[in-house]
Parts: structure tokens; sequence; C-alpha cells
């Protein structure tokens, strides 16, 4: 490898990607990976936990970053992945796309080529790569089959397939990334295609210090791996470390708010005010149920007859009160099993369209100190995420009492059928809501005279010659989407961009 490489810092869904991307067009790439690479799906190396889609172990393998705001339950950690594959090594293999609304709006920011006849082909590709599928009625839990009888009864017409931009309203099975009984994650997809070719290079269990640049050029990147610290030089250095990393590599580096980089004793590099400002995610609440015999019996002998107990099998599209567009909240009901005998059953609602954003922030250079980081959830001024959350316990409650699905769940436990009104539920809902682990946003693309904006259209950020951004953290706002398959989208389109 030379001077002339490509850099990729990031080994997740996004840097998997781009990586994979350049590597099989010839292009000389190192992939930096600050977690593990346990190598291809059969290598033997891959924790159990990993490769199970019944499962979401966020819980390994994780930079456990933590929402630091007075928003929402407290002490929420806001896992992030920290392996190769990313988060797609250890989500709920969700693939939604979203809506034309959202990818139209991204153009109407001031970002030519990402309307949603453009990104379309790159959303089909993505579905390719991540062997993509609808899994049949059989495959879903008992739980979710009656979650598909009850839905019409409250309004939900049936949905056949999420891979699509147009779809406004309905329930229906979520498609999935995966392979057999395997999570099917970025590596797999992207990775270990191009692993033992010569033009490219994993360096993984390596941490980005900061980026080098001289002379307003991107020269290279400074690493901390297992032989000490170093320096990796490039001629190009692309950045996919998520929401959450790339804004704090760019920080360490000298690059964001000049007045938030002197406070952490960071030397002003490159003024950039819009790094790390614009999180955004989606807020959620859980209705929580008892649960019947009679379902913990049907959920146990599923399993028993060789059945996936994956705990997200349906999805609902649904509109608030308040709504402004073709939907603007996912309600999505889950079973999760602790063990036999042992199931939580609740009806998740988020808000797809929320409008409060946060922030992301280094606190020093040390890249293993914790950042801080403020999401604000439910405090835009005009209230909409709040009552969004308020009309999402209504209709999960809605769906929760038609049959069959009530004569199976029970009692709602939680918040409790006495906290029925606006003004109780608006009193509880801050203090018990959720994230859903789809940040986004805090490296925006947009107009070179937007002060917010971070990167333009191609990523490319504003001010370094050769340094370019490639996941969710361009997004100039969060899609009304599970942010895996939007954030592959993105990396496909950005990759395609380098390669022209």
């Amino acid at each position: 490898m030379n001077a002339e490489s490509t850099v990729v810092v990031g080994g997740g869904t996004s840097g998997a990607a781009i990586a994979g991307r350049l590597a099989e067009s010839g292009q000389s790439v190192v992939l930096i990976e600050a977690g593990p690479d346990f190598g291809p799906p059969d290598s033997g190396r891959w924790p159990a936990r990993l490769l199970d889609p019944s499962l979401m172990p966020i819980d390994l393998h994780s930079w456990n970053y933590a929402n630091d705001g007075q928003h929402g339950r407290t002490g929420m950690l806001m896992q992030r992945a920290r392996v190769i594959g990313g988060c797609s090594s250890h989500n709920g293999c969700a693939v939604v796309w979203g809506h034309r609304s959202d990818y139209d709006g991204w153009v109407a920011l001031g970002n030519p080529g990402w309307g949603a006849d453009d990104v379309t082909p790159f959303f089909r590709t993505a579905n390719e790569r991540f062997r993509v599928h609808v899994p049949d009625r059989s495959e879903v839990t008992p739980f979710h089959q009656a979650v598909l009888d009850s839905a019409p009864a409250a309004g939900l017409p049936s949905i056949s397939d999420f891979s699509d931009l147009e779809i406004e309203h309905g329930l229906g099975i979520g498609p999935v990334n995966i392979s057999g009984s395997t999570r099917w994650n970025a590596s797999f997809a992207y990775v270990d295609p191009v692993r033992d070719l010569a033009n490219f290079r994993i360096e993984s269990q390596t941490v980005a210090n900061r980026v080098l640049f001289e002379q307003g050029r991107v020269s290279g990147v400074e690493v901390m791996g297992p032989d000490g610290v170093r320096t990796i030089k490039a001629g190009r250095v692309v950045l996919a470390c998520g929401a959450y990393g790339t804004p704090l590599l760019l920080q360490r580096s000298g690059i964001g708010d000049p007045s938030e980089l002197e406070a952490a004793g960071i030397d002003v590099a490159h003024s950039l005010p819009g790094v790390g400002k614009n999180l955004q995610d989606h807020p959620a609440v859980a209705v929580k149920y008892s649960g019947t015999p009679e379902l913990t019996s049907l959920l146990d002998e599923f399993v028993a007859n060789g059945g996936m107990p994956r705990e997200e099998g349906t999805i609902a599209l649904a509109s608030s009160r308040r709504c402004e567009g073709p939907f603007d909240l996912h309600l999505y009901p889950i079973a999760h099993r602790n063990g036999p005998g042992d199931w939580d059953i609740f009806i998740g609602a988020a808000v797809m369209a929320s409008r409060s954003s946060g922030l992301v922030r280094v606190l020093g250079s040390d890249p293993e100190s914790a950042p801080l980081i403020e999401h604000r959830y439910l405090t835009d001024p005009e209230g909409y995420d709040l009552d969004g959350l308020v009309d999402g316990v209504r209709q999960a409650r809605e769906l929760a009492a038609q049959q069959p699905l009530a004569a199976l769940i029970g009692r709602e436990t939680f918040p409790g059928e006495s906290i029925e009104s606006d003004e109780a539920l608006r009193a509880l809902i801050p203090t018990i809501s959720e994230h859903d682990y789809h940040p986004t946003s805090t490296c925006k693309m947009g107009r070179t005279d937007d002060p917010s904006a971070v990167v333009d259209a191609s990523g490319r950020v504003f001010g370094i010659e050769g340094l370019v951004i490639g996941d969710a953290s361009i997004m100039p706002n969060v899609p009304k989407a599970n942010t895996n398959l939007p954030a592959l989208m993105v990396a496909e389109k950005i990759a395609a961009d380098l390669l022209r």
C-alpha cells in the first residue's frame, strides 16, 4: 500500500460497503476498524450471538456511548457496534427504505442527486448485497401472526414489502437481512469478496486518533493499534465512523466549532461549526403487556419446532394527528425471549418525522474518553415529537385491543390503563421515552452557503481536499425508516461518486 491509497476509517455498515466497492474496482484500500475482524461467517471466530438474528446483542463489542441530556429514560446507553460490520452485526435485521419524500426533501435542502428516483437503484443494489427478503408468514412468531390478523380492524391494511419508497400506510412483515439462520452483515456482503485481494488490507483493533492534513489537503490518519501509535499515509480518506464517531474524529483532528475545540483543549486546524450539530434520531416509547399462558405456550412451541424467535417481525406505518406527510409513526410489536416460558411483550411507537435535534462533542483528544452526547429528545419548540408519542401510545393500544391479539397479550402493564388522558401521557412520556438506535445528521450535507453544513452532495468535507464522509452522519435529516439500509444506500452512492 502506498501514499495514494484510500483509507476508509470505520468498518461498519457504510465503511465496509465503501471499502469493498473501491477495492473490487481495483483501487488500493486500507480499512481501519476499531473492533475485531472475525473474518467470513464460517471462520469459526464469530461470537454466536452476533450471528444469531433472533437476538440484538447490543452489549457485545459496543462503544457504550451514553446520552448525557436530561430527556428520556435516565442512563440511556446509545450503543454503537465496535466490530467489523458495525451495527449490521448486532441490530434487529429490519430493512426499511423510508419514503420518497425523505430523499426528495434532501434535494430541496441543496443536495442534487439524492432524490428518490436517484437513490432507488442504490437501495436495490444494497438489498441484493444484503440478501434481503421478506419472511413467509409461517416464519414469524405466533405473536406476530396475531398482529397481522388484528391489524385491519385497527385501520392498518396489509403491506407486502417495505422495500419501496411509495408505501404510506399499513402493517406487514418486515424485510430482513438474514441468510438462512445468519444475520448477514455488511462485512459478509462487501468485505469478504475482497479480503484476499492484494490491493486491500484490514487494520482491525485499530483506533483512528486523528486525520492528518497539510495545506488544506488530507495526507493520512494517525492510528493507535496493536503496534502503538503510527501514521497511515493516504491520498484520500473516507470517514465512516457513524453519526457519533465521525464528528468526534473530525473534532479530535481540529475540525469543528472553534469554541468547542478550544474548550476541549484541541488546537483549531479548520473551522467548520456544523460538525457534531444537528444530531437526530427517532424518539420512542413502549407499551408493555403481561402476556398470557396461551401466548407463552404458542411461542415456546414455535421455538421447539425450529422457529426463529425474532423479536421484530412486523412493522406498521401510521400517522399522528399532526402528521404533515405520508406517515410519521412506526409501530413495532415485539416478543422478546428471555428464556423458555419467559417472554416480554410490548408494542413500541416511534416518531419517524422527529424535529428535535442535539449534538455530539469531544471533551478531550483521547478517542477512548467519553464524549458529550445530547440528543435533546422531545425538545422541539412546537411540541411535535411529544404529541407524536402520545398518539403513538394511543395507536399501539388500538392495535392491542383487536382480536385475536387482545386475547393473547393480556393486560397493559406499562404505562398502565390508568395513564389515559393526553395530559397524563405528556407528563409521563418524557421520563420513559427511549431512542430507536437511529442516530444521523451530525455532519450534514448541504450548500456551501449553509453555515451548518459540513459536506457537499458528494460527501466532500468543505475546505479539506481529499477528505470525504460516507455514512449516516451526512444525512441532512433522519429518514422515516430504520436507518441501516439508508446508511448502506448512502455508502453505495458515495462509493459510486468516488469511482466516477
